[in-house]
């Protein structure tokens, strides 16, 4: 139903009645970056000068048992490849806005042009490490694409790392919506009992899901009706940022215009190839 019409008409024909442009702009809604933060960063320091990091590696030795009157046999705990992590990753995204309208715009044009370059350029890092889950335990994945995360799966995964002498700090589930749902639907995680008394009257699960925190993101790499999760420990995964991110600004004043513009060099890396166990999700 339309409104009805003014009496006079001119007073918004004349602007007696202004239309008013809020200065509160509705902001894009944005998939949660989650797992950059989740990753080893340690290596970032060591890349200041370089394009490749060369990480060695030691391998497991074993006891003998010591013989009277023999000298123990020496062994080589260097002879493992080293890792190479390369900063193989650039990219960009610019925003042009006119001067006029940055003059006469009482938005601040300028800072959500750049808060929007920013998080395009921080969602690309959080998926280059996404697209990485699939290649753990030599492209093992678990569960079933298409089917949701059970219990039984999630301590197959526990057990995989144990099985490995993977450290159990650190560790964390990576999982998208869908995950979420399905854990929600498992009896065990959400009744009051299974918090020794602790009422949880949201029915929100546990924060920690066998000694590790579920986070949720929209980022993973899709299959064909999933996507891949994961079950990792941090140093399982390394990123390297070679510098600080921050949008630059560039005036072009010939071309009456400024460029928001940012971009991000870093590199990405599989550290443990047993750190980590992708996981079928129920969805994209």
């Amino acid at each position: 139903m339309a409104i009805s019409a003014r009496i006079p008409s001119t007073l918004e024909a004349n602007k007696f009645i202004p239309e008013i442009f809020s200065k509160n702009v509705l902001v894009a809604l944005k998939n949660k970056l989650v797992v950059v933060p989740l990753v080893n960063h340690s290596y970032e320091k060591e890349l200041e000068k370089g394009k490749v990091l060369y990480i060695p590696q030691t391998n497991v030795t074993s006891a003998t048992e010591v013989t009277v009157g023999t000298e123990g046999v020496s062994d080589n705990v260097f002879n493992t490849a080293h890792i190479a992590l390369t900063i193989d990753q650039w990219w960009e995204r610019n925003v042009n806005i006119d001067t006029m309208s940055t003059r006469q715009s009482h938005v601040d044009l300028q800072k959500y042009a750049e808060d929007e370059v920013a998080y395009a350029i921080s969602k690309k890092m959080d998926s280059t490490l996404c697209a990485l889950f699939s290649a753990f335990q030599t492209g093992t994945i678990k569960g079933t694409e298409g089917s949701a995360w059970t219990d039984t799966v999630m301590r197959t995964c526990v057990e995989l790392l144990d099985a490995a002498d993977i450290d159990p700090e650190d560790r964390v589930w990576v999982g998208n919506p869908s995950v979420k749902t399905d854990i929600l639907g498992i009896d065990m995680f959400t009744r009051a009992d299974y918090f020794a008394g602790e009422a949880i009257p949201t029915g929100q699960f546990r924060k920690n899901i066998y000694g590790a925190p579920l986070y949720t993101t929209n980022n993973l790499t899709a299959g064909t009706t999933g996507a891949y999760g994961v079950y990792m420990h941090r140093d399982a995964l390394a990123i390297a940022i070679t510098d600080d991110f921050k949008p630059l600004v560039v005036e072009r004043p010939l071309q009456h215009q400024i460029i928001v513009h940012g971009e991000a060099l870093w590199g990405v890396k599989e550290l443990r190839n047993k750190g980590g166990v992708a996981i079928w999700t129920r969805s994209k």
